[in-house]
């Protein structure tokens, strides 16, 4: 009987430990999230700076990635990108200019879709992400 019980005991442990997993600590999976807090116009329409935050990883300190940024305000298309160097899961601040490549911009709304990647290197493990199109209004 001791013996049946032992057999019992040792497989629900084993079917336990299975399903559930062997005690190892969950982890989360890597993220990118960007969100755009402000737009400045710069001399001549041909340039709008962007600013915000972007949360990656995390990974370890040998990670990287980079976001593409879209603009459009009207006809006019711009373009820029947002190279992320810190990628530990914590809000990183970022500024990056956006290009004119056909008139000036101009104060008011626009419209702006961003997407891209951030890789840890030793691991190969990789976040993507996407955001908008989202309107910001350019000062």
């Amino acid at each position: 009987m001791k013996r049946s019980l032992l057999r019992l005991g040792v497989t629900v442990t084993a079917v336990v430990a299975a399903v559930l997993g062997l005690g190892q600590p969950a982890v989360a999976a890597p993220t990118l999230q960007v969100s755009v807090s402000s737009a400045h116009l710069q001399p001549g329409g041909l340039q709008v700076v962007l600013t915000g935050h972007y949360t990656c990883g995390p990974f370890s300190p040998d990670s990287d990635g980079v976001v593409d940024l879209d603009l459009r305000q009207k006809d006019t298309v711009g373009y820029g990108y947002i190279f992320l160097t810190v990628c530990d899961g914590a809000p990183q601040t970022w500024s990056s200019p956006v290009d004119s490549v056909g008139g000036p911009f101009v104060r008011g709304r626009a419209q702006l879709i961003g997407g891209g990647y951030a890789c840890d290197r030793p691991s190969g493990e990789c976040a993507f992400g996407s955001f908008g199109p989202t309107t910001v209004r350019i000062r």
